[in-house]
């Protein structure tokens, strides 16, 4: 589970014609840990982004980042190209009429996974749009029993740089490891080795992995 972050990055819509009635400014933000938001919150804002907040707290950027159109780039409508792709579009190129890098068109082309999601406000006078991100692992109270396995793994990487990621498990005793909920298993530890790896705390290379220094929100005394 993530702390998100929602950031306003454009008014898509006449915002000098019809100004937010909510005051927004490019760049304000508001924050979700899976128990309290913390920031300023328009009520234009709840319908849209409640979906894709609830969706990145679960999921991080896992979220995201399987979005195949996501990864599409620019294209032009092109009829004849449908006997090849089946509906009739065509690639536009990342250069210039001169040849040169179009940066209009290279941001639209993503040659990383894709990062968190997007929600617009409901006043389609001025569509404020937001960008939703995980910033970091939650150590909300809700969050604490998978907060907690998440920092008792980082910790084990920590004291054993380098161990290979099949032998994790084998680090924690018996009582560690199926008598405190939720039991970590070989499917649990993946998708909370995901979480430590995209949020930047460990660092996978062959199959081993390190820690990469960053200290966590907290470190919890367990037992």
């Amino acid at each position: 589970m993530f702390k998100v972050r929602c950031k306003l990055i454009e008014f898509v819509a006449d915002v000098e014609e019809y100004p937010c009635h909510f005051h927004y400014k490019i760049g304000d933000e508001f924050h979700y840990d899976g128990v309290s938001f913390t920031g300023r919150i328009c009520p234009g804002l709840f319908a849209s982004m409640m979906p894709v907040i609830h969706g990145v707290f679960l999921l991080g950027n896992k979220y995201s980042e399987n979005v195949m159109y996501l990864y599409r780039g620019h294209d032009a409508l092109d009829p004849a190209m449908a006997r090849y792709d089946g509906v009739g579009f065509r690639p536009l190129p990342l250069e210039n009429d001169a040849g040169k890098p179009d940066e209009a068109l290279r941001t639209k082309a993503r040659t990383g996974k894709a990062r968190g999601g997007h929600f617009l406000c409901g006043d389609h006078r001025t569509l404020a749009h937001f960008a939703c991100e995980p910033v970091d692992l939650s150590d909300s109270d809700y969050a604490q029993p998978f907060y907690r396995r998440e920092i008792a793994i980082l910790e084990k990487v920590e004291k054993e740089a380098g161990i290979k990621i099949d032998e994790i498990l084998d680090r924690f005793t018996d009582f560690e490891r199926d008598k405190i909920s939720p039991p970590l298993n070989s499917v649990l530890l993946e998708v909370l080795m995901d979480a430590l790896t995209d949020m930047g705390y460990i660092d996978i290379r062959d199959g081993r992995a390190y820690a990469t220094g960053k200290e966590p929100p907290s470190r919890p005394e367990i037992g």
